[in-house]
Order: C-alpha cells, then structure tokens, then sequence
C-alpha cells in the first residue's frame, strides 16, 4: 500500500500538514523517556555523576543519583560508588512564554526543589539538602581515596545559569549572568582506611560564574589537615573539572596519619600534594 501526501489539494493546505507535523513533534517529545537522555549527564560531568535505573519521561518520573568515575581501559563508566534514594520529577511548560518549571521530590531535601528553565537561562531556588559522605566518592580524588564516611550538609542561594541561547538577541534580553553560591559542610569524618577517628569536618564553598565554577577546601576542625583550589570551566578546549591542593596531620597525629596521606598524594616537603 502507497500513501502519497498531495499538498496541492484544495482541501488539504500547507499550513495543515504543518500543523500536523507540530503535533506529531510535540507528542514526540512529550512521550521522550528519561533513558535516552541519562547519558548525557554521564557524558557532561565525566561519570561523576549519573542517573540510576530512570523511569518515566523527561516531564514526569524518578530515579536515583549514582557516583562513579570513568573506566580508563574498556571504556564507559565504573560501577557506582556510591547511590542516592530515588528522587520524582515533574515538570509544566507554558507554550506562549516558552518557560518550564520543575518540581523535584527528594527525602533529602529540606523542601521541594524548584527549577525554572527556559532557552535562555535557568533559575534553580535556594534550598537545603543532608546527604551521607560516601556519595563524595564520586567526585574523585581526595575522596575516593578517603571513602569517607559521616556527614554532609549542603545549601545553596538562588541559583542562575545562562542557556543555550543566551546571547541571542531574541532570547537574552534582560538576562542576568550566572551566579550563585554553594556551601558543603562535612562533619564526623571518618575512613575505614585509617584507625583515627574522626579525621575532622571540612567545607567546600563554591561559586558560579559564567565561566564555570571554581571553589576552595578548608578544614574547620581534626587531625587530617586538607585544603586546595578546584575549578570546573565550560570554556572550550577548558580540561573540565580538576583541583589541586594538599593533605597533612596536625603535630599529635603525623605518625598514626602517616599511611593515609601517603596514599592521598606525593610527599613535597612536609605535606602531601593532591592533585587531579
């Protein structure tokens, strides 16, 4: 059987087989699974961070966040490290304004978590959030050294982030430039790898930039003494995320520390260079 489309017939105009194939678009979409689009945040992050067993749409479903690092020799990404409890999504668009708005469901949230997103940018709301330590294993060194163990807290301000389409005229007007702060509180550190317990409580503080994120590591208390400088660039031909810092112990604990920091990077002097 042959269906041929006659777009001079008098019944039929162009505009209505252009409808047609809007609707058929949109449908397309609507119906997209989460599944074809997880690997890309995989892809973008470099394995650090990934959606676990995703069900549903990109508009409406669930999933868990997984942690895990590339795999140097047969490719792809290692098995997880660490994974979170699974988390809902749901998400409405209005056409006129072309703006979404998602709403994410986490027990780990201090509330719903509210995003706003369009072509142009995307706005996500201040918000708190209590995770395990271990799920920093993920983001590599010195952490999946470490395999911490113990607590972390994060909170963030209203969060900016420019969009695809920023710079266009038609789309950018009125845009305000990425921003945002975010803060890590580590507390009751601990490792299986070392016999001193707790290492200590750590904070990371990040800022967001248009160039992407950099952000520093301090030790506010323990024997394990970090701290460093990370940055992640979304500038072309940019290395993507690295950091660099260095471990040492406080006098009292150097010879019961000694095996760990060795294990967290190269001795330069009196410290251990991080480094990745």
């Amino acid at each position: 059987m042959k269906l041929v489309l006659d777009f001079t017939h008098p019944k039929l105009p162009k505009l209505f087989w252009a409808a047609l194939v809007f609707a058929c678009l949109v449908v397309m979409v609507r119906q997209m699974p989460i599944s074809w689009v997880s690997g890309s945040l995989a892809s973008q992050t470099g394995c650090r961070v990934m959606l676990q067993q995703p069900i549903g749409t990109i508009w409406q479903g669930s999933a868990a966040l997984a942690f895990s690092e590339p795999n140097a020799t047969e490719g792809g990404c290692r098995d997880p490290m660490s994974v979170t409890e699974r988390f809902h999504w749901s998400t409405g668009c209005k056409l006129l304004s072309m703006t979404c708005n998602t709403e994410l469901q986490f027990a780990a949230f201090e509330q719903p978590q509210l995003i706003s997103w369009s072509l142009s940018k995307t706005q996500i709301a201040s918000n708190e959030i209590k995770l395990p330590a271990n799920v920093l294993e993920g983001l590599g060194n010195p952490w999946s050294t470490l395999r911490p163990r113990g607590e972390l807290g994060a909170r963030w301000t209203d969060i900016n982030l420019a969009g695809l389409m920023a710079n266009l005229p038609a789309f950018g007007a009125g845009n305000t430039p990425s921003s945002g702060v975010i803060r890590i509180i580590i507390s009751n550190l601990t490792s299986p790898i070392s016999p001193v317990k707790p290492l200590g409580g750590y904070e990371i503080a990040a800022n967001i930039a248009d160039t992407g994120m950099n952000w520093t590591l301090s030790t506010t208390s323990g024997p394990l003494l970090l701290k460093g400088q990370g940055e992640f660039s979304n500038k072309a031909g940019s290395k993507g995320m690295q950091f660099s810092g260095e471990a040492s112990a406080s006098p009292e604990s150097q010879e019961s520390l000694i095996g760990l920091l060795s294990l967290l990077g190269k001795k330069e002097g009196d410290t251990y260079r991080l480094k990745f």
